[in-house]
């Protein structure tokens, strides 16, 4: 059972979930690239005998460098709720984002070039009193933004 679904309030239900995009795996797979690619070089570059080393040590690098980024996206829960918005990030220690539909003043999705291209950006949220959280790396922001808004109308 998630942490969301632990935690649901009375009356409560889950209107949507969200998760982490593919992007964040994107640095750990391009050494793992680089290092295939090396090996791969390796026997046709005589005069590099041991190009394969460097190879494997990518690869290796880049399999270390991957565990972090499946760790985050395995303990990452982002969810709407017909009440409110929780993100919560963490397996031993736990950060959550937790706000009231009623305490949003708006929600806004800031979206690079290629996260649009991807489809991947960071959702916004404004809450009443000046409060601002910022949940990056989100799979398909736009569809969490609409559903976040429509619970928040009431739709």
């Amino acid at each position: 059972m998630s942490y969301v679904e632990k935690n649901l309030l009375p009356g409560e239900t889950i209107l949507c979930t969200g998760s982490l995009h593919w992007i964040i795996y994107l640095k750990p797979l391009l050494l793992m690239a680089l290092g295939l690619a090396l090996i791969v070089l390796g026997p046709f570059t005589p005069h590099l005998p041991n190009l394969w080393m460097f190879g494997a040590a990518a690869i290796a690098v880049g399999v270390l460098a991957g565990i972090p980024a499946m760790l985050r996206a395995w303990s990452t829960e982002l969810v709407v709720t017909s009440m409110r918005i929780v993100a919560k990030h963490g397996m031993i220690s736990r950060q959550t984002i937790e706000m009231l539909h009623k305490r949003i003043e708006s929600l806004s999705v800031q979206q690079s070039i290629a996260g649009r291209i991807f489809g991947y950006g960071t959702l916004l949220i404004h809450g009443t009193g000046g409060g601002r959280e910022a949940i990056p790396n989100i799979a398909q922001p736009l569809v969490f933004r609409n559903a976040a808004m429509a619970a928040q109308s009431g739709t």
